[in-house]
């Protein structure tokens, strides 16, 4: 998981440009949250964003505290809580404090290292998610926030008249423009992810594996290493989740764009006015096609595909036991 969370972050690094684009994309022009309900969205995909990172912050500082606690009560003397070589022999009352100190140092450096790497990647999915949401309550309201509040006419003979669509058209461009926008961001995204992706995924499905065989074989025998194990299982379950599920959100969110301009009131006559037709095929021919996030163009990153992952890790656990039974 460590060398993994490494390869992503250089990933990041070589794509910096990309991820720049990504955390600036809700200063747009053309975002609009203009409307309390758009903020509401904002808000719900802000608050929504802050409940998953303390869920995973609280679920890795419970297993690093018990990873590092576990040397402490075993009965090993003078155990690690990784395997660590040092070029003397350690393995005294005076040495081993200082080895152990410098052990537990590193390995939470790197370990709140991976968490980082995951909320930081959690946070440009969600700068994506808003984006898609406000954008489909800005296509269902277009007509609503091109009307003048004070204008007295009724909807129907309101939107026929040159000046109503000389606002609607220029909203209507503002809102491709937009949507272009959320586009691009997401393709530059799925390209940057894909390989890493690949290695996160068989990544978590061996640690998956191997880890819930050791919860499931000391279950009785030692009970601090079950726990430790069961939180480290539930740190990785719980970290694929994240990305399959907010993946998976941006799939569905994409392709609720082409229901909300079904939904825009186009049918009121707006559909006859000059370049309205085209625009509005091309924003539907756009989102006919969702946008799926991808693990090396072999998986898609959905719930799905890790509930598939989770079958497997099962069926290979269930053999292993198997194995060790007889």
């Amino acid at each position: 998981m460590h060398f993994i969370a490494l390869y992503r972050y250089k990933n990041m690094r070589e794509n910096k440009a990309i991820y720049k684009r990504l955390a600036s994309a809700m200063e747009s022009p053309y975002f609009d949250t203009s409307t309390p309900k758009r903020k509401a969205l904002v808000n719900f995909w802000a608050s929504r964003n802050e409940k998953f990172l303390k869920l995973l912050l609280a679920l890795g500082s419970c297993t690093l505290g018990a990873w590092n606690s576990y040397p402490l009560v075993d009965d090993i003397d003078y155990n690690l809580m990784v395997s660590a070589r040092f070029p003397f022999h350690y393995q005294t009352p005076i040495r081993f404090p200082i080895c152990y100190v410098t052990v537990l140092i590193v390995f939470n450096y790197a370990s709140l290292f991976v968490m980082v790497n995951d909320l930081v990647m959690q946070a440009h999915l969600m700068h994506l998610l808003c984006q898609y949401t406000v954008l489909s309550d800005c296509f269902e309201g277009i007509i609503v926030d091109c009307m003048d509040d004070k204008n007295p006419m009724n909807l129907k003979k309101l939107v026929i008249t040159d000046s109503f669509q000389e606002i609607y058209l220029k909203r209507l461009r503002n809102l491709v423009e937009q949507h272009k926008l959320i586009l691009n961001n997401t393709m530059d995204l799925k390209h940057s992810l894909s390989a890493p992706m690949l290695g996160q995924l068989a990544a978590s499905g061996m640690l998956i594996c191997f880890v819930g065989y050791q919860a499931t074989t000391t279950a009785g025998p030692n009970k601090v290493k079950f726990f430790m194990s069961l939180l480290y299982l539930m740190y990785n379950l719980f970290e694929l989740f994240i990305f399959c599920k907010w993946c998976d959100e941006i799939k569905l969110q994409s392709e609720n764009i082409g229901k909300s301009l079904y939904c825009s009131g186009w049918e009121l006559g707006l559909a006859n006015a000059p370049g309205v037709r085209a625009s509005l095929l091309i924003i539907a021919s756009r989102a006919r096609r969702p946008l799926v996030l991808t693990a090396g163009g072999l998986f898609d990153l959905s719930l799905a595909s890790y509930t598939t992952l989770i079958k497997t890790s099962y069926s290979a656990i269930t053999v292993l036991r198997r194995f060790q039974q007889n």
